[in-house]
């Protein structure tokens, strides 16, 4: 693991939530899968973890799933960076960073339903970048354009002005961080089906 950068960066976050905005706008740290594989529930991934930076397992994980909110689910992250990924990633990389974020947020895993919201944005980003055109068109579309406000942002900002959100205890929202977290009763099972039916098509078995 290195000297576990972004581990660090994920536990740092984690206790400054207020350095989000920051944390966004730099570039993933090279080791970003050690935080996918902690968060999709990895034990030697976690193991690892807990031994390098002498913290709990809880709050390793904790941290992973974090880090990955905030920062790869943002809602104005482009396509690599939604999959934990940079435009020079190869396709193989692509793949496997997706199959982990998917298994992080398959039910099974989620058991409070609190992150399956987040499969179409990671699916979608997938299949943007699945195959040498459809990644090559995407390329040619995605003009950076980071003067413009993300539509997502703005919708989701004006929901949240009317609904209070149910967030875990000793979380709060902070400078726009969390801003675009669905609260927990708009859950949706249909959401949860359609992942089951991806999960199912990627590996080629059945998702209990």
């Amino acid at each position: 693991m290195g000297d576990a950068a972004a581990l660090r960066l994920a536990i740092n976050l984690l206790h400054f939530p207020s350095r989000a905005r920051s944390v966004r706008s730099a570039t993933l740290p090279d080791d970003v899968l050690v935080l996918l594989r902690i968060a999709a529930g990895d034990e030697e991934a976690v193991r690892t973890a807990v031994e390098s930076v002498n913290r709990p397992g809880a709050v390793v994980q904790e941290a992973a799933a974090f880090f990955i909110e905030q920062v790869l689910l943002n809602p104005d992250a482009d396509s690599y960076r939604v999959l934990g990924a940079k435009p020079e990633t190869p396709y193989a990389e692509l793949r496997r960073n997706m199959a982990l974020l998917l298994k992080w947020l398959h039910p099974d895993s989620d058991r409070h339903g609190e992150h399956v919201v987040f499969a179409k944005r990671v699916t979608r980003a997938w299949n943007n970048l699945k195959t040498e055109e459809r990644r090559a068109a995407y390329d040619r579309s995605h003009h950076r354009s980071t003067g413009e406000k993300s539509p997502i942002r703005m919708n989701q900002g004006t929901h949240v002005a009317r609904h209070k959100m149910r967030l875990r205890p000793g979380r709060v929202p902070f400078d726009g961080a969390v801003v675009y977290r669905r609260p927990l009763h708009n859950y949706s099972y249909h959401s949860e089906g359609l992942l089951r039916r991806v999960m199912s098509l990627l590996f080629g078995r059945g998702v209990p």
